[in-house]
């Protein structure tokens, strides 16, 4: 399990690409988390780049959950040879309404689990 404290939340809309970025600063992150999808329905995958590495891993979120202040995020098995944990366990500075629109654009369509505790 991955776990850190996003006090940086970014949500993005450019150039037909939707990106969402959590990380512990805004300017000189450590842990951060980034999703992103185009809008393009030839390319309906969806992106996930960790601060462990450089690779950006493909429909690697099976299911989000949302907590009052936590957002979950369960990975594929299949990234167990390339990162050490099957969840991202992220504690946010309060809720956000945003992100959970957000979150719910990006993997529409996805064979994601998206849950609201």
């Amino acid at each position: 399990m991955k776990s850190f404290h996003a006090h940086s939340v970014s949500i993005q809309h450019e150039d037909h690409v939707l990106s969402i970025g959590l990380a512990d600063d805004a300017f000189d992150p450590i842990d951060f988390v980034i999703l992103t999808r185009q809008d393009d329905p030839d390319f309906a995958s969806t992106e996930l780049l960790v601060n462990e590495t450089d690779v950006e891993f493909f429909d690697a979120v099976t299911a989000v959950r949302f907590f009052d202040a936590q957002i979950v995020l369960e990975l594929d098995t299949a990234l167990s040879d390339s990162l050490d944990y099957s969840s991202i366990h992220i504690e946010l500075d309060h809720d956000n309404d945003q992100l959970i629109t957000a979150i719910k654009r990006l993997f529409q369509g996805c064979n994601v689990s998206i849950t609201l505790h």
